[in-house]
């Protein structure tokens, strides 16, 4: 017990790098700065999802798939190569079709 309570100060008085180190903004992003389109396929469903930015802030973009039954998807975007200033993601779905998605919702993560 006083090893755990020790190394748990220790961590907090000199500043553990893991608990220092600062969490992205989130930076929601109107429907005019990305696209999306659904189409329906005999076995299943896709949803596209792309956008475009070349800001070195950006950590990692996340999409948030709203259905008519209140379920919420999520899921992030990625980009080719590092550098690459196209994030996008395709959504696979098996029982849902486009009829059955009411919009897609996109935020970007910043430092």
């Amino acid at each position: 017990m006083r090893f755990l309570f020790a190394t748990t100060a220790l961590a907090t008085l000199t500043g553990c790098p893991v608990a220092m180190e600062a969490q992205p903004d989130p930076y929601p992003l109107t429907k005019e700065f990305y696209t999306w389109e659904c189409s329906d396929y005999e076995d299943y469903t896709e949803v596209y999802v792309s956008t475009q930015t070349c800001d070195d802030s950006v950590q990692f973009i996340v999409a948030e798939l709203h259905l008519t039954t209140g379920d919420i998807l999520k899921t992030n975007l990625k980009t080719a190569f590092e550098g690459d200033c196209l994030w996008d993601e395709e959504i696979l779905l098996t029982e849902e079709y486009c009829i059955q998605v009411e919009g897609v919702a996109l935020t970007a993560y910043a430092n």
